[in-house]
């Protein structure tokens, strides 16, 4: 039985599954076993995946019907054998040590969940480097909640967490939806009587560019707003000292919508509704939005435009998109 079990949807990504595969293959953490979970690629990925799975016997390759990220990781859950699970994503890789450095973590602590940091590295940029001192503690539920919707320095995403497996318990990704991470998030956390925090960034999460089309609105990503909303609603009842931050990114997610709405060049009749959905809800919680160190001083300027109409807004977001993809 391995140590940990790491778990990698594979979807398309004959472009890139290698350098994570490699990435993973370096690790100075050796009692590990890798699922390949194939969620119906019909490129190259499968003839990369059975030639890894030739190459080392820790790595095993299964193959499935497309049905998501999210069926993929269901499945890499069941079929791991490790004490504890984690998530590396196909387009990803991850640092010589990031094993290592999330087990010494959870073991230190003796923790149920550990975190570290992700570099965010945009296509085309110069890599990242580690951005403030290594550092390390332990906490509760409560505060472990603050920190992932806090979103400053940890994130609520599967990856750079190590996973004691028998939180998972009870707990499935909900299928064909979005913001799947954010769904499962508050009740893996609540399994926990321990987890514990490094701000080491170990995990290369890659933003890769993308054009106009592919980034702007689709219908299914109104389920950011419905997850953060769920979520609220379990923070009202279970710990209403965090409403502050369920509240900010109960906004944030509007933000995420509405800034995609913002790209379309033609939006129609339904898309413009819901434009007008979204900023009346946004300017009903100003307080959060405006003070304290929820959002950059950017975004509170930003926020400020919609009080005059949408026109410069959308300019303000466009440029901005266009900044990050140059």
């Amino acid at each position: 039985m391995p140590e940990i079990s790491i778990i990698t949807p594979v979807y398309q990504a004959e472009n890139f599954l290698k350098k994570c595969v490699d990435s993973i293959l370096s690790q100075s953490f050796t009692d590990w076993e890798l699922l390949l979970i194939d969620d119906g690629s019909t490129d190259k990925s499968r003839e990369i995946c059975r030639a890894y799975e030739k190459q080392d016997p820790r790595i095993r390759y299964h193959r499935k019907e497309n049905g998501g990220v999210s069926s993929a990781r269901n499945m890499g859950v069941e079929l791991a054998e490790g004490n504890y699970l984690t998530f590396v994503d196909c387009d990803d890789y991850v640092e010589p040590d990031l094993l290592e450095t999330l087990d010494t973590l959870v073991k230190k602590y003796d923790a149920d969940l550990g975190v570290c940091r992700n570099f965010d590295y945009y296509e085309g940029k110069k890599k990242p480097v580690q951005d403030r001192p290594v550092e390390d503690f332990c906490t509760d539920t409560k505060e472990g909640l603050r920190q992932v919707f806090q979103a400053r320095v940890f994130g609520v995403g599967p990856v750079s967490k190590l996973y004691r497996r028998e939180i998972f318990k009870g707990v499935v990704y909900p299928e064909k939806t979005i913001a799947e991470d954010a769904y499962v998030i508050v009740p893996l956390m609540k399994n926990c009587k321990k987890i514990a925090f490094s701000t080491a960034q170990k995990y290369y999460y890659m933003h890769r560019k993308a054009s106009l089309t592919t980034s702007q609105f689709r219908w299914s990503d109104m389920g950011s707003v419905e997850v953060w909303d769920h979520n609220a609603d379990v923070i009202r009842k279970e710990y209403p000292e965090l409403m502050e931050n369920a509240r900010a990114r109960c906004s944030w997610a509007r933000f995420f919508v509405l800034d995609k709405l913002m790209l379309l060049e033609h939006p129609g009749t339904e898309e413009k509704k819901l434009i007008r959905r979204l900023v009346r809800e946004l300017k009903k919680d100003p307080a959060v939005v405006l003070f304290g160190d929820h959002f950059t001083k950017g975004r509170k300027a930003a926020y400020l435009f919609l009080f005059t109409g949408t026109g410069i807004y959308r300019r303000f977001i466009r440029q901005l998109y266009r900044k990050r993809n140059l």
